[in-house]
Parts: structure tokens; C-alpha cells; sequence
């Protein structure tokens, strides 16, 4: 399987020549006008004083002939992707066209069809929770961005000193150096052989520093620092990762989206399966792991993606999450400045900092893979558009789901691809 930046990069590159080349609209929302992102509960939630506000999406339904044209490139898709994808879900909401959420193909095969109100698993988009749940520590006063794991997890800075004087800044920003646990084949070949593991996070941590060459190396896309960050929330909270971080989902105002508990691999219903067809198994040959067409993993765990991976939601919440600024209107607005105002560094994992990629200067958002499922979520911050995606099968989000699917503006798109 590509490594996750590799897979970020590629992704954004083919939604770049989507967007291009389609040129459809920019929105995305539910056919529940009640899943739109305005970003109230959330700010009465907290008890920070100074918030950070934003462009919230539109609530206004878009045109029938929009809605149209997203749905006959969906129809291409469905006949392009044939078995290969199931399911997926588009989420739009542009500031000028207004929204539309659908659901096409089947969330479980054979026969159920998909809908708007499916759960699905959204993999890295997980981490944008976690960052802001420690962000929101940081504004409490329980640390500071310049505190050390040393100083926040003195065991865990004992038992491998050379993670000791890494800072909760390089953590969020991807610039501690860290071996990616997951940027392995082992994590992947360990969770095949048996896929209802419960994993730890100091397993995730353990592997991510056994690997070879595991010192602290290049700054790069890590999924171990934000397994890092969830130690710290647990640590620092007075809550179990799990409580901690699905607060911060509840203050933003989200109904269906959740971090289970790491034993626990179901998801509410309506639920969909997710799947590893022709593509899948094409990603998963590239870290020596065999798999079969036609693989239902919906009660495998998603433990191994913990802090960093294991969430599920549904695309309107998706929708409401993005349109908070991924957690920002939770934050003071100094920091929930910092957040949103650019990246911090460039690799191939593209333009990252505090907890997001970074398109442009509008552009913000992350995307998600877990065995199964993969998410793409955006945000923009000058006018509140919103464009989330979500397929149930491995290694379609990017081909040929993005080939085919324009959903957002031709200045994105172009942001893309040259960004």
C-alpha cells in the first residue's frame, strides 16, 4: 500500500484534474437542511472567552439543475467503477450555489442501497478531532504548544529518550520526525493475519520505534505523533481518549460521528461495509499483503488507526465538522488563527500545519484512508464552501472516483494541482 503521504499527494493531484476538467460546484450538504455547519453549539460550548469565528456554509439548497449535474457524473462513475466501488458519498455546499448530499450505489452488498444518513469510517480525517481536542487543552491552560513529551508523558520520554524533547507543536505540525507506525508494511500485515486485534496505543508507538532506522529522522507525515497527541489527551483531560475527543465532536455540534471504544468495531445503523476490490488489493500488494476481491472488513477493528484513524460519521456531519473549521470555532481565536492561517511545512504529504492541509490560501481539510473506507474532507475559509467525499472500498477515492467527480470551484482545482 502507498505510504499515507504518497496517497495524499496522489489524491489531491487527480481531484486537482477532477475539479479542473469538470467544473461542477462547490457545496455540499444533506438532504436534511438541519446537517448544515454553523458552528453555534460549538462556540456555546466552550468557555473561551476570545473564539475564532469563519464563513459558515450555506443552508440554502442548490438549484435542481445542479443537483443534476452532480448526480449524471455520479451515473458515470457508478458505470465507470462497475464492482470495484460499492458506495459513495458526496457532500456539497458552495457559498454561491448552495448544497446537495447524496448517496449512490450500495452502503452493503448485495443489495443495500446507499444513503445519506450511512456511517461510515473516515480514517485520518480522525486526526483533525484529535488535534483539535489538544488545541482546546492547550486554550484550558493544561499545556502549552511548546510543552515536551517529556514533560506531558515522562514514562513514554523514559522508555524511548529520543522522543523526550519533541514539543505538542512539531506533533500537530508533522515536523517531530517520528516513524510513521503505519508506513510500514508490519501494521498491515500484523492486522491481516488477525483483523479483530484490539491495538494499543502503546502498541502503535512500539512499532513505530522498532522500525528500521526508527531514530528520529526527516520531519514528515507521521500517524504515530497523533497516536502521541491521543496519550496526551488521555493524560491531561481527566477523560478517556475516547470521552475526551467525542466531546469535542459533541461541541461542534455533530450528532453522528464518534471515536469508539477501542474493543468495539461496530457503528450505528444505518451502517455501511466497507470493502477491498480490484484497487484495494492493487494498494495492498505494494506492502506484501494478499488480498481478496470481494473482502467485507465491517467488523474488523479499526483500533489500529486509534487517535489517528478509528472515527466514523456520516457525510452531513462530516459537512457540520469542515464547516467549523475542522474544530476552529472551538479554539481561542489566537489559536484557532494559527490553525487556519497556512501551512507550516511541505513534503510530499503537501502543505501541512496545525492538524490540516493547506490548498492556497483558502483551502483547508484532510483526507482519510482505512482499510475499507476512504474520506475526503475541505474547507474553505474565506467563504465557507465545504466539499466532503466518502467511498466504502480501498483505493477509490483517488482513481476513478476523483477522475470523474468536479465538485468544487476551477480556482480550487487549480490550487491543487499546483499546490
Amino acid at each position: 500500500m502507498k505510504s499515507h503521504t504518497a496517497r495524499i499527494r496522489s489524491v489531491i493531484a487527480a481531484l486537482g484534474i477532477a475539479l479542473i476538467t469538470a467544473a461542477l460546484v462547490a457545496g455540499c450538504g444533506s438532504s436534511d437542511t438541519g446537517t448544515s455547519a454553523s458552528g453555534e453549539a460549538s462556540m456555546a460550548a466552550t468557555t473561551a472567552a476570545d473564539l475564532w469565528t469563519g464563513p459558515t456554509p450555506t443552508t440554502t439548497p442548490m438549484s435542481a439543475t445542479d443537483a443534476k449535474a452532480i448526480d449524471d457524473i455520479a451515473a458515470q462513475i457508478t458505470t465507470a467503477t462497475g464492482k470495484d466501488l460499492p458506495g459513495f458519498w458526496i457532500g456539497v455546499w458552495d457559498a454561491k450555489k448552495g448544497f446537495y448530499v447524496n448517496a449512490y450505489g450500495k452502503a452493503a452488498l448485495p443489495d443495500t442501497a446507499a444513503t445519506v444518513d450511512d456511517h461510515n469510517r473516515i480514517g485520518s480525517v480522525s486526526k483533525t478531532f484529535t488535534t483539535a481536542t489538544i488545541m482546546r487543552l492547550v486554550d484550558q491552560g493544561k499545556l502549552t504548544m511548546d510543552s515536551t513529551i517529556e514533560q506531558v508523558l515522562p514514562d513514554l520520554a523514559k522508555q524511548y529518550p529520543d522522543l523526550a524533547p519533541i514539543t505538542v507543536t512539531q506533533l500537530i505540525n508533522m515536523t517531530s520526525g517520528i516513524a510513521d507506525y503505519v508506513n510500514t508494511g508490519a501494521v498491515f500485515k500484523s492486522y491481516f493475519k488477525d483483523p479483530k486485534h484490539t491495538w494499543t496505543p502503546a502498541e502503535a508507538i512500539d512499532l513505530s520505534q522498532t522500525l528500521q532506522n526508527a531514530k528520529i529522522g526527516t520531519p514528515g507525515y507521521t500517524s504515530t505523533a497523533t497516536i502521541i497527541l491521543g496519550e496526551m489527551i488521555t493524560q491531561l483531560s481527566g477523560q478517556s481518549l475516547e470521552d475526551a475527543i467525542n466531546q469535542t465532536a459533541k461541541d461542534a455540534g455533530l450528532t453522528q460521528t464518534a471515536l469508539p471504544a477501542a474493543a468495539d468495531a461496530s457503528m450505528p445503523a444505518p451502517a455501511s461495509h466497507g470493502y477491498i476490490f480490484a484497487p484495494g488489493v492493487a494498494e495492498l500488494k505494494q506492502v506484501g499483503v494478499t488480498g481478496k476481491p470481494g473482502t467485507d472488513v465491517y467488523d474488523w477493528s479499526p483500533s489500529w488507526g486509534g487517535a489517528a484513524g478509528a472515527m466514523y460519521s456520516t457525510v452531513g456531519d462530516m459537512g457540520t465538522w469542515a464547516g467549523t473549521g475542522f474544530g476552529s470555532t472551538l479554539l481561542s481565536k489566537q489559536l484557532g488563527d494559527a490553525r487556519l492561517a497556512g501551512p507550516t511545512t511541505k513534503s510530499d504529504a503537501g502543505a501541512y500545519g496545525m492538524g490540516l492541509l493547506h490548498w492556497g490560501d483558502d483551502w483547508v481539510g484532510h483526507t482519510g484512508q482505512i482499510i475499507g473506507w476512504e474520506s475526503f474532507a475541505a474547507y474553505n475559509v474565506k467563504d465557507g464552501s465545504v466539499i466532503v467525499l466518502m467511498v466504502n472500498e480501498t483505493g477509490s477515492l483517488q482513481n476513478p472516483l476523483l477522475g470523474l467527480l468536479g465538485v468544487a470551484s476551477p480556482e480550487l482545482g487549480a490550487t491543487l494541482l499546483v499546490g
